[in-house]
Order: C-alpha cells, then structure tokens, then sequence
C-alpha cells in the first residue's frame, strides 16, 4: 500500500537501481517517524531514551535500581498504561528544552486523572541527602495520580524547573530530603498542586490556576501567582511573599504560629474569602504590608480565640468602619478573637510583588514610566500573553504578541499597573507606572 503512494512520483533523473530502492526507503521513513518503544520491569544499568525511540510506553511498573541513572532526552514523550508507574531507586534525569520538553503522561486515548500511578523515588541508602536524585526542567506531568512521591525520598536535592503539571490528583505526594524545589512552573487542572512537604521545600516564580486546590504546606513561597482554584488558592507553612492571589474561592487559609510565621508584600483581592486564619500567635508573627481588599464575601476571616495584630497592610480604603465592615472576628462571632488592623497602610502600589520579580532581567518595557504608547519585548520565541492589572487587581489590558509588541496605552488613567506575562516556559510579573 505504501507503494502505491509513490506511483506518480517522477524519477527521471534516478537511476533504475535506486527506483526500486525509493519504495522501501519510504516504508523505513513511515516505521521511524512512527516508531514506539514498550518498556517494563527492570532498569540495572545506565540508560538514554533517546527522541527516535520516542514514544516509550510503559506497559507495567517500571524500577530503576540503586546506582543505576535513567536519562531521559529533550523531546521525549513516556505513555503510562492504566495503573502502570515508575519507580526510581537510582536517579532519574530528565531535562528538556524551551523547543523540546519532555512529557510524561497516560497512553489512554481518553485519560483522566488518575490514569497512571506516577513517579515514586526511594532512596533510603547511606549517605542520606546527597545525590540528585530526580531533576526534571521542561518536563509536562499529566494525568497522574500522584505525579510525583518522595514520601521515602532522601537523596535530594529534588528539583523541578520551568514545568507544567496539568489534571493530576496530585502533583507530589510529601517532599524529599534536604530539599525540594519547584520553580517557574504551572499548574493547572489539578485536585491538588502541590502538598505538603516534610524537608526543606521552596516554590518560586510558579503559576497555580484552574485548580481545585492551589497549594498547601510548602515552607517558602515566593512570587507565585493563583487564580480562578475552586477550593483553597494557598495554605502556606513558613515565608510567603510577593505572591498575587485573586480571583479564586478562598484566596488564603492558614495556620498562623512559631513555624509559619512571615506573611508580607502579598496581593490577596478579588476572591470569595481573603485570608482565613486558624491560628494566630502574636509577637512572633510578620504579617505586614500586603494588599488585602475587594474580596467578595470577608477580606478576613479569623477562626481562633486568639486576637490578630494585622496593622501596616493596604485594604482599600482609609475609613476604619469600611475595614471593618470586611472582617469576620469576635465582633461577629464571639467564639473568635479580635483583628486590630489599625495604623493600616495607604500607601499599595508596592505590595504585591517583591524586588527579585520586579527586576526581572527576562522582559523589558520601554519606556517606564510611560504615557500614550508601551513598547513590550522578551526572551521567548514561542506566544506570550501580556495581561495588566490596576491597584485593585482589575484587568485592564490583554495583549498576545510573539517575542515583541507594542501596545497603544492612551485609555489608560496615570498610575501604578501591575503586569503578567504567560507563555509556554514562565511566568513573569512585576510593575510598571504610566504618567
């Protein structure tokens, strides 16, 4: 049958020899570009899956044993039976690039969450936290249950770059030791981002949208963005700043004690819920300069007997019975303490985002401040989606453009805007100022 495709070709100027080769030259061209590798049972020694092997399926659970690294190539694509996982107690590489990511994902034509077991790292040999065990950068995890377990993982660093983790049940299942870290990552579709991890753990620079649940238990997280999660945007443990949370079911809802103690330069506005507290310790908690309004139904919500100090943050407004009118505490509820919010700032056009995004070298605007016109350009050949956002977190302008664009500004009022820019790669946010 392949044959009869090349009936009308011409060969005028091929010698006869070669005329009877082409046929089959086709077939081998057909069989590469279409070529699968099936995968199971045990890896014992050093291996590369390279791209011309690409797609690997994985047709049953799938070990790398101690001492033994599996590398996998930019471009790659690994498919998962129903069940079927893979579990690494050597080290597991896979690095892509902005052009050729990685994916790892279910071999159902109609997968759903859940379709695939996931990753599971063991690594419980002397010497503890040492090793790499897993690096992933450009790497797409799709439809796993838990896409990632490191609940025995202790050969860290674990690290996670410029990722998508998209309709997972989880994305990880407890962190490795001494440390994990997702950064410039996007997750959406998920039940949950990411969990909690037990060691050292940072997310940065990360986008979680369209979840049910954003994030929850991470001890740093730094310049991240939530939107549009039905359940709970952002349960913290430890340092949370330059965040921007808007637009989900409850923006924040968190244990506030001698552990998860620094809350500050936070955008929280435009959700149902702002900021549930389920605890709250005084003295030992910075809780300042964040922007906290606009949220639908409270901007506050205090859920322990225990009173909140609140004051230096920005809630839209400079009339205390207006503030007030947003809290849910003791005056409501008597079961509750009280929230003291005053002095409160006035001044908002710096929370939101701190001075690593705001600096960052990735994106350039011309000029800044600017007045009837905004030349825009970035680092990145693929499409990108320039959004801007007012003081109260209002969208105020989308732009999609490639690598450059420039953006007539004239309807814009003179103030402070804050930017985001998505594409396939990161997420880039920060300020800029018309005058």
């Amino acid at each position: 049958m392949l044959y009869g495709l090349t009936r009308n070709i011409r060969f005028n100027f091929i010698p006869a020899c070669m005329k009877k080769l082409i046929p089959f030259l086709f077939i081998i061209a057909y069989l590469t570009s279409n070529a699968q590798t099936a995968v199971s049972g045990s890896i014992l020694s050093n291996t590369v899956w390279p791209l011309s092997g690409s797609p690997y399926i994985v047709s049953g659970n799938l070990v790398v044993f101690s001492g033994v690294t599996l590398t996998v190539d930019p471009g790659v694509t690994v498919k998962f039976n129903s069940g079927a996982s893979l579990e690494v107690r050597g080290t597991l590489s896979a690095i892509g690039t902005k052009v050729d990511s990685i994916t790892f994902t279910s071999n159902s034509l109609t997968p759903t969450k859940g379709s695939w077991g996931g990753i599971k790292a063991i690594g419980t040999t002397n010497p503890l936290g040492v090793g790499n065990q897993i690096t992933m950068v450009f790497v797409k995890g799709l439809y796993a249950n838990r896409f990632i377990d490191l609940d025995l993982a202790y050969h860290g660093p674990y690290v996670f770059k410029h990722s998508y983790f998209a309709n997972n049940n989880k994305v990880n299942h407890d962190g490795g030791m001494p440390s994990t870290t997702f950064d410039r990552c996007k997750f959406e579709f998920n039940t949950l981002g990411l969990d909690y991890c037990q060691f050292s753990s940072r997310v940065s620079n990360s986008e979680f949208i369209n979840n049910t649940d954003g994030l929850s238990g991470f001890g740093i997280v730094d310049s991240c963005y939530f939107s549009n999660n039905t359940g709970i945007a952002l349960s913290p443990y430890g340092i949370t700043r330059g965040c921007t949370v808007v637009n989900n079911n409850i923006g924040v809802n968190c244990m506030f004690n001698g552990v998860n103690n620094t809350f500050i330069n936070n955008n929280v506005s435009n959700n149902f819920n702002g900021v549930e507290i389920l605890t709250y310790f005084n003295g030992s908690i910075t809780f300042t300069n964040n922007f906290i309004c606009n949220n639908s139904n409270y901007n506050i919500r205090l859920l322990t007997a225990n009173n909140a100090d609140l004051s230096g943050n920005c809630w839209c407004s400079n009339n205390a019975g207006t503030i007030a009118s947003k809290i849910y505490d003791g005056n409501i509820n008597t079961a509750y303490g009280l929230v003291n919010f005053t002095p409160f700032n006035t001044n908002c056009s710096i929370t939101g985002l701190n001075e690593a995004v705001l600096n960052n070298a990735s994106v350039s605007f011309y000029p800044n401040p600017f007045r009837e016109a905004l030349h825009v350009s970035i680092e990145n050949d693929g499409p990108s989606e320039l959004i801007l956002y007012d003081v109260t977190s209002k969208e105020v302008l989308k732009e999609k453009f490639i690598r450059k664009t420039n953006i007539l500004t004239h309807q814009l009022v003179s103030g402070v805007y804050f930017y985001r820019i998505l594409n396939d790669t990161e997420v880039l946010q920060g300020k800029i100022i018309k005058n």
